[in-house]
């Protein structure tokens, strides 16, 4: 398990964001899934691992990590979304559909006299 813990330390510095207990719970039984878990079955699991996790880190989490393209979702009809760790993505490539929404917002906000500048992979305005 060490191997898998460095991973997720490693592929959370890339990304920027803090190694914490609950988070890296999340990565673990993302990680070591063989299904595609909901959010509250990651916080049950994650909860085995790290019980300070809640279930508001994980929904945090996972918007975090599916914005920087380390995790998808898959929306169920009438059921929660499944997530998955993504395969083979740099951490801090944007996915091609959160490029162009990023374009549009960049070429409206310079309509308004507002530049957006590049922050730890996110974007902030100035």
């Amino acid at each position: 398990m060490p191997a898998v813990r460095s991973d997720a330390h490693a592929a959370l510095a890339q990304a920027g964001l803090r190694a914490t207990p609950p988070r890296l719970a999340i990565w673990r039984v993302l990680h070591d899934a063989n299904d595609e878990p909901d959010a509250v079955d990651l916080l049950r699991r994650a909860q085995s691992l790290e019980p300070r996790t809640s279930l508001g880190t994980v929904y945090r989490f996972l918007r975090e990590m599916e914005l920087l393209g380390m995790a998808t979702s898959r929306p169920v009809s009438r059921e929660r979304s499944r997530w998955r760790l993504t395969v083979g993505r740099a951490a801090s490539s944007r996915p091609p559909r959160q490029a162009a929404a990023v374009a549009a917002i960049a070429q409206l906000a310079a309509a308004f006299g507002y530049t957006l500048m590049p922050s730890m992979g996110r974007t902030q305005a100035r």
